[in-house]
């Protein structure tokens, strides 16, 4: 296009001059005051032909008119005198015209030419930097001595759900403990100091709640002098819900190996006391003892069943595993819980993606979701539904049981999987605890979210691939 428009610019100053010039040489008139005004018109072109083409164009254009304008001259006076001096001083004018006036558009393009070059230059640094902004996984915020957000990178803005019409604006939506944050912040600019690792909560975009680690450094001018802050926010809730997983799991481990050697003290006692009671049972004639030793037969078998419960916690022994359908297990197991829902009026619904074979202890995944549904069902005595979804995410299997039910509150969520914890009325609380434990063999975990009155939603992640090996310690 530009290529082009160059071209029909040289079209037209190159007609001009042949128009001009053929008026001269075919204008017959005794009188120079016409061909004075045709040598005028010269300009017009040797002008526009500077200011289009610059010093070369304005250079080439008065040699062109020159050659042209030249033989004119000698035809028209026939004879050397002051006035065909004059004319060809006249030409020289054409070259001093066209020579200074392509010289100031050069020079005005070349300074344009390095205002764009530094502008474009500016314009790639500041792109370039924006990126490298953007590309980091952290929040990244400019704050002024105000505490206004001047500048928030990509992730920030995702990570709150924030636009342009937050800068200029206050950080108080961002930080649920505002007012601490804000005296510390207050501290860097005043003292001139960083502050590191202070970990805070934040509102994120999505309404949850998110722990990060706030870093704060002075924000400097060229001067040297503090005109705001950087702040650098790092999320840090995968590592606070590790760090739970890790310390729930030290907590079970230690849990496990007192049950397991309380429960091995009080059975072999316990055996020895059913084995006298039935004997003296099968002797006396008295009806009093008979029934008196059928209460504690009766009780030596309910204290068993907590006992063979606490083994059970204390080691899963997930020990027959072997590569399986994840869907037709699933599919098994709401077979087997589908009339005990039924009777409570709890009607369960099962999705599934698609399917794979993965290493699992058929058995122990079975108690394991058993209890998960039982669970649900008795969260739900009005009745309800429980989905449970089958779908896979980057090399985990995750399996999800989302019941109607009426909930748990926030400080009891964290203590769901802990041993003898329970909110029912009868029951060991190990059914979770047991779950929990199963699961973790298997090199999986375990998310739950819920909301009073509205349900809970647990989260079964497995691994796809596993080495069987490891399945076995």
């Amino acid at each position: 296009m530009k290529n082009k428009n160059l071209m029909r610019d040289a079209a037209l100053i190159g007609i001009s001059i042949l128009v001009i010039t053929m008026l001269h040489y075919f204008t017959i008139s005794s009188k120079w005051d016409i061909h004075d005004f045709y040598r005028r018109l010269y300009y017009i072109p040797i002008i526009i032909s500077a200011f289009k083409f610059r010093l070369k164009g304005g250079v080439m254009t008065s040699l062109v008119i020159s050659a042209l304008y030249a033989p004119h001259l000698v035809l028209y006076f026939g004879k050397i005198d002051i006035a065909i001096l004059n004319q060809f001083f006249e030409i020289i004018m054409f070259f001093v015209v066209g020579t200074i006036t392509g010289f100031l558009v050069e020079s005005d393009f070349r300074k344009k030419m390095m205002l764009e070059f530094q502008i474009r230059k500016l314009t790639d640094l500041e792109n370039y930097t924006q990126n490298i902004l953007d590309s980091i996984t952290n929040v990244l915020l400019a704050v002024d001595k105000d505490l206004k957000i001047r500048s928030i990178n990509k992730e920030g803005r995702r990570l709150f759900n924030l636009d342009d019409r937050c800068i200029g604006s206050g950080m108080e939506e961002l930080f649920i403990q505002y007012d601490q944050i804000e005296k510390i912040l207050k501290e860097v600019i005043t003292y001139n100091k960083k502050v590191v690792n202070i970990e805070t909560k934040c509102n994120s975009s999505d309404g949850k709640t998110i722990f990060v680690k706030l870093l704060a450094y002075p924000l400097r001018n060229i001067v040297n002098k503090v005109e705001g802050i950087v702040i650098v926010l790092e999320d840090i809730s995968e590592i606070r819900k590790l760090e739970s997983q890790i310390r729930r799991a030290e907590k079970l481990s230690a849990v496990g190996q007192l049950a397991s050697g309380v429960a091995h003290e009080i059975r072999n006692p316990m055996g020895i006391i059913k084995t006298i009671s039935q004997t003296i049972c099968q002797e006396t004639q008295d009806e009093d003892i008979k029934e008196g030793l059928d209460i504690i037969i009766h009780e030596i078998n309910r204290a068993n069943s907590v006992v063979k419960a606490l083994l059970d916690f204390a080691k899963p022994e997930v020990h027959q595993v072997k590569l399986q359908s994840i869907d037709k297990l699933i599919r098994d197991i709401v077979r087997i819980t589908k009339k005990y829902a039924q009777q409570h009026n709890v009607r369960i619904k099962y999705h599934s993606e698609e399917d794979t074979n993965i290493l699992l202890d058929s058995e122990k995944i079975k108690q394991a979701f058993i209890n998960i549904i039982f669970n649900s069902v008795q969260a739900m005595p009005q009745g309800g539904t429980l989905n449970i979804n089958l779908e896979f995410k980057e090399g985990w299997v995750h399996i999800s049981f989302i019941d109607t039910g009426k909930g748990i509150s926030k400080d009891k969520l964290d203590k769901i999987f802990d041993p003898f914890y329970t909110t029912k009325d009868t029951g060991t609380g190990l059914g979770l605890a047991i779950t929990h434990r199963i699961i973790e063999e298997h090199k999986g975990h375990i998310e739950v979210q819920s909301e009073i009155e509205k349900g809970t939603t647990i989260g079964i992640y497995l691994p796809v691939i596993q080495e069987k090996g490891d399945s076995n310690d």
